[in-house]
């Protein structure tokens, strides 16, 4: 793995001073996040991004939005910052990273030595954070064309979900794919 911690590398016998000589602009590493060490000169991947980004946020932590979608092979454009889940306790923060205390826990989808949001509950988190309905309508279509769930597994996933910034996927998963009516009861002869 080209991705450790600073507290690993000490672990192994560096020196906080040899980390860091390695991590300057001529040396062979690169510091990606606070405590985080590429150990390559070349330029940072995503996929080097994304196990960063989980690193440090903790052991909880867990991508989500448009790149565990994109991961799990959505066509998804990539946002500049990492949607990152963490439990509420995480007090880490990083302008390179938005990372979202949660409560709720979500299913995790290992891929790639990550571990990513289930595709209803990285929809919805993505989602939730935009205000522009075709954005939210070319990702709800995306994920279903790429059948990494249904419009019922998005319907279950808004049912647990908090209605807090869900009115837009509310509304898109309403026109685009209702849920269909129960049927009516019939009266007894």
């Amino acid at each position: 793995m080209t991705i450790t911690t600073t507290t690993d590398l000490r672990k192994s016998g560096f020196s906080s001073r040899e980390i860091l000589r390695r991590c300057l602009p001529t040396g062979p590493w690169q510091l990606l996040l606070p405590g985080v060490v590429l150990q390559k000169p070349s330029p940072a991947t995503r996929l080097d991004r994304l196990h960063a980004a989980l690193s440090f946020a903790g052991t909880s932590a867990v991508i989500t939005a448009a790149d565990a979608l994109s991961q799990q092979g959505a066509p998804i454009p990539l946002p500049r910052h990492i949607h990152v889940l963490a439990a509420q306790n995480t007090r880490r923060t990083h302008p390179g990273l938005l990372l979202e205390r949660t409560a709720r826990p979500p299913t995790v989808i290992p891929h790639n030595g990550l571990r990513l949001a289930s595709p209803p509950r990285a929809t919805l988190d993505l989602a939730r954070r935009e205000t522009n309905a075709r954005t939210v309508i070319a990702a709800v279509e995306a994920v279903l064309s790429a059948a990494l769930c249904t419009p019922a597994d998005l319907h279950a996933e808004l049912q647990l979900a908090p209605r807090r910034g869900t009115a837009l996927i509310r509304q898109v998963l309403q026109h685009l794919y209702p849920l269909p009516s129960p049927p009516p009861a019939h009266p007894h002869a």
